[in-house]
């Protein structure tokens, strides 16, 4: 089903600063992306790239244009999602800076999956016709891989189950998955919802939308959907009252923890969503978009923190919360902005709205921005060797005064965290530590060192 796509068009009169402390502005005018486009939903898949869906602000037009950087947000490469006549963009999942999957749906129902291979020159139909049917009621949500290959889609129910697609070859054939796997949809009135959803390893939980015979002015208790095998096989958890109508987002830090959301009403799991808790919740959280960062127990949100009309530029903004959304921190207040994204605690983007001039639309997290920043002092004593390692394994010397608990990273050239250790004591009294990569491929990895003082990072090649 159709999210409510935000009314960004008094933007301009709200005075909001050009720049943020934590968030670095890109270069969206190169190449230029249109004026009053903002973004609809961001997809980053490592620090170097990242996707996002755009929407023409000023009239109102549909979401069939993205953006990408290939380069660390150097450059912003602007085009058109090509797909059935008078769609619109529902979601953009990328594999890298050539491959992305945008699911899509009608103005009058009906659905499908396109992809690109060249960077988004031009799109092909992944899904068949009979997939996703309008005259069935087929309606295509979302679309999200786990790797290159294994893939699932969500539609809202037609023939009396969720229509939902895996892929085992990365869109080249999708199969439904049989209503014997699946919750049965509720009264009538359940269906999925655009953007609702959040993946770690091979679980993936969706959100639903719940309305008395699809009467948006009648909502009812809305619940969650899980698969723990990429999508073959589904659960769903009791409905929820704190969330009624729909779930706007869920945000997972963990397989046990994490969020899900309506507007500002907050509800948290710490069982893999088998229950859902009210959060009575402190700070700043803002309501247009959340999400995990990878690798950690940290949520991102951004967006207006009241609900309801935005009179002033210092209800926007964005913060993080460290304790499943009990407690919010600002990152910084003042600045608009309405999708954000990580893929790991190094790699994230928001994307914003642009200018009159085409400046402006995204926002990429500096090294501070989690509150944690670099130490000079730690990483012009951070060495590691071998390196190159021939069979992955390297030594780290450390340096007097690191405690033991300090936490050891490496993550993968797409940003993936491949290892996450904690130096004993044994480790601290000889000042070396082993950083075991021995079952990973050959490539550029990135090592971080992170203490109670900052934080360094050291380059690895495994070869």
């Amino acid at each position: 089903m159709k999210k409510n796509l935000l009314a960004l068009t008094f933007l301009c009169g709200l005075g909001f600063s050009a720049h943020a402390q934590k968030w670095v502005l890109q270069n969206t005018t190169n190449p230029e992306t249109p004026p009053q486009y903002f973004s609809t939903q961001m997809h980053v898949v490592s620090d170097q790239v990242a996707w996002q869906l755009l929407q023409e602000g000023a009239t109102g037009a549909t979401t069939n244009t993205f953006s990408k950087t290939s380069n660390g947000g150097t450059n912003w490469t602007f085009g058109s999602v090509n797909g059935a006549a008078n769609y619109q963009a529902a979601g953009v999942h990328a594999i890298d800076g050539n491959t992305a999957y945008v699911a899509q749906f009608g103005g009058s129902g009906g659905g499908e999956v396109v992809k690109t291979t060249n960077g988004g020159n031009t799109w092909t139909k992944s899904t068949t016709a009979a997939q996703f049917p309008a005259a069935a009621g087929g309606f295509a949500n979302w679309v999200y891989f786990f790797d290159a290959n294994n893939g699932v889609t969500l539609g809202d129910p037609t023939n009396g189950s969720f229509e939902i697609y895996t892929t085992s070859n990365a869109g080249a054939t999708w199969t439904r998955v049989p209503a014997a796997n699946l919750p049965a949809p509720l009264d009538g009135g359940e269906y999925g919802l655009v953007g609702s959803y959040t993946a770690i390893g091979n679980t993936i939980w969706a959100g639903t939308t719940h309305l008395a015979g699809g009467d948006p002015n009648a909502p009812l208790p809305a619940r969650i959907l899980k698969s723990t095998d990429r999508g073959l096989t589904w659960t769903a958890s009791p409905v929820i009252p704190a969330l009624s109508g729909y779930i706007s987002k869920v945000a997972m830090t963990d397989a046990n923890n994490g969020i899900a959301v309506n507007g500002l009403t907050i509800v948290a799991t710490t069982n893999g969503g088998s229950t859902w808790t009210p959060v009575t919740y402190t700070g700043n959280y803002n309501r247009f978009d959340v999400t995990n960062v990878p690798g950690t127990n940290i949520l991102v949100s951004v967006g207006p923190s009241v609900a309801g009309t935005v009179t002033s530029a210092t209800q926007y903004g964005s913060s993080y919360s460290t304790n499943n959304g009990a407690t919010w921190i600002d990152i910084d207040r003042g600045v608009y902005r309405s999708s954000v994204d990580f893929s790991s605690r190094t790699a994230g983007y928001a994307g914003a709205q642009t200018d009159d001039n085409g400046a402006g639309g995204v926002y990429k997290a500096s090294a501070t921005i989690l509150g944690v920043s670099r130490n000079s002092e730690l990483q012009q004593a951070l060495s590691v060797y071998p390196n190159p390692s021939s069979n992955g394994v390297f030594q780290l010397q450390l340096q007097s005064g690191i405690k033991a608990g300090t936490s050891v990273r490496v993550f993968d050239a797409l940003g993936r965290q491949v290892l996450n250790q904690q130096l004993n004591a044994t480790a601290i009294a000889s000042q070396v530590a082993s950083v075991d990569l021995s079952k990973e491929k050959a490539g550029l990895y990135t090592l971080e060192l992170r203490t109670e003082n900052g934080v360094a990072q050291q380059k690895l090649v495994i070869e």
